[in-house]
């Protein structure tokens, strides 16, 4: 008895010190790492900072279900959950992405539970441990993008139906569950439909045996399932579907389905945007090509409770993203929990494979192996991420931001070779406008009215083009412009007028990307 008490709190222990472990990984640096702010991230803080102070979004819409943004029509869930950071750390980086760093740190929590219910407490030790410092899942805990929280909903969804599996009165719960998840990324609309069917499918009998709790669970489901679906078919409800494009060929589509399997994506090269991953490394680390084998295998060749579902969220996990796109971490995070809990599952079996000290050696071995791969990826995400993917993030713009603010002239016009149109978000965010005065300007993405008072996004491309009459409306002395440095090079190259540089503005390789400057006309 006092030996199980021991044990018991010695996991215990472990599981607080992985928990730990994996909120330092998500917190440390947050405000400046990744470097810069993208003005998805931008977007969302704002559009929570805006419900905070008048109870509607950045376009005055009277607590929506679904946020306009980008015009690309966000599930909010995502954004009242940042209310309350933004409420206590304020309208900045760090606030922003802290609600990110929450979700992935309890998501770590989770699957050891969820992985305790289906293998052992030992399993779920090694698989929450993976969790906790996977590269694929602390760089989604690091940036405000709803997709963290999509991994979450679904693995404390799964652990709610797996428990009513055992538990009948959990069903209606589990069904409730499913159809929040749905709210949390685009990737979910199709997933958790999917799953769903599947899990009836599997599990049919028990569920037609307890069929007043299956009933309840279908009618939970459904009244929370039926709005989101007629909505998917709105105009705002497509305007995402459009945007990205999605497929209707077969081939490419079965094409892009098997990449999220490749080694390259997993192992070597992950997602090739470089918001989504980390230069020249996989979403994985490259020592669970053997747990990964080896966990299939045994969960393939033994008597696995739950292998059924466990393979079932295999083969699912890629189908929203492969509709898009091949190798997109950020369409296929719901996957990193499940690779964690099957490379868990693979030490398991490899140190369980020995016995006496060769298993005690083959254990530590198998922890120095994961420790080393840790410090080879922090030093690589903390000191050379940042410097070689500096562009990413739209780095020092907030210190582009501030120095203009500061200055006394009249107006200020961004260019749009800046992030395109979108980085117009980026102004109300780092100037902090307040809400009510920024929804009473009115600004639409869409119709490209981005006038915020003294500030403008403007297109340049006809300047390039001598459009003279253009350049006389739009431009004059009273104004400072803040430019791309590359790709702003040539604009108003002309004997009329000339740029007087105000102030230039480094990354932290060094580079220059943006600068401030007056127009002189000659």
């Amino acid at each position: 008895m006092i030996k199980r008490i021991q044990t018991e709190n010695l996991n215990i222990f472990y599981l607080l010190t992985i928990v730990i472990l994996g909120f330092l990984l998500r917190v440390m640096f947050l405000g400046t790492i990744p470097n810069g702010f993208f003005p998805d991230e931008a977007s969302n803080a704002y559009d929570a900072y805006s419900i905070i102070h008048t109870l509607r979004d950045q376009y005055g819409e009277f607590l929506p279900t679904y946020f306009k943004s980008a015009n690309d029509y966000r599930e909010g869930l995502y954004m009242y959950i940042m209310v309350p950071f933004i409420k206590i750390f304020g309208l900045n980086v760090f606030g922003a992405r802290m609600t990110s760093a929450v979700i992935g740190t309890l998501t770590v929590l989770v699957l050891y539970y969820l992985t305790k219910e289906i293998f052992s407490q030992r399993v779920a030790l090694f698989s929450s441990l993976l969790l906790a410092i996977s590269p694929w899942h602390i760089h989604f805990s690091r940036i405000t993008f709803r997709a963290i929280l999509f991994p979450l909903l679904f693995c404390l969804t799964l652990l709610i139906f797996l428990k009513s599996l055992k538990i009948p009165k959990l069903i209606p719960i589990s069904g409730l569950l499913f159809a929040i998840s749905i709210y949390t990324f685009y990737s979910a609309r199709v997933f958790i439909p999917l799953f769903m069917m599947g899990s009836v499918i599997i599990y049919r009998q028990y569920l037609i045996k307890h069929k007043n709790q299956t009933i309840l669970a279908l009618i939970l489901f459904t009244i929370l399932f039926i709005p989101q679906f007629i909505y998917q078919l709105s105009p705002q409800g497509m305007a995402r579907a459009n945007e990205v494009g999605l497929l209707g060929d077969i081939p490419q589509i079965t094409s892009h389905y098997f990449s999220y399997f490749s080694p390259d994506y997993l192992f070597f090269k992950g997602d090739p945007i470089p918001r989504h991953t980390i230069d020249n490394m996989g979403e994985l680390y490259l020592f669970e090509i053997v747990t990964l084998i080896v966990g299939t295998a045994g969960l393939i060749k033994n008597q696995v409770n739950y292998k059924s579902i466990l393979i079932l969220w295999l083969f699912l996990y890629p189908i929203p993203a492969a509709l898009v796109s091949p190798y997109s971490a950020v369409r296929t995070c719901v996957g990193a929990p499940l690779f964690a809990m099957i490379s868990g599952y693979g030490i398991f079996l490899l140190i369980n494979k020995f016995n006496g000290k060769f298993r005690h050696i083959v254990a530590c071995t198998s922890l120095l192996v994961i420790f080393a791969s840790l410090t080879i990826f922090t030093e690589h995400y903390f000191v050379d991420y940042p410097k070689l993917k500096s562009d990413a993030w739209l780095p020092t713009f907030r210190d582009v931001i501030f120095e203009a603010d500061n200055s006394n002239a009249d107006c200020i016009l961004i260019s749009d070779n800046i992030e395109s149109k979108y980085a117009y978000i980026l102004v109300p965010f780092y100037t902090q406008m307040p809400a009510a005065e920024y929804q009473e300007l009115n600004i639409d993405v869409v119709t490209d009215k981005l006038d915020m008072k003294r500030w403008k996004v403007i297109d340049f491309e006809p300047y390039n083009q001598g459009n003279l009459p253009k350049i006389e409306y739009h431009l004059n002395n009273d104004c400072l412009y803040l430019l791309h440095y590359y790709r702003d090079d040539n604009v108003l190259k002309t004997d009329e007028y000339r740029w007087q540089d105000i102030k230039t503005f480094k990354a932290m390789n060094g580079e220059p990307y943006y600068r401030l400057v007056k127009l002189i006309k000659d």
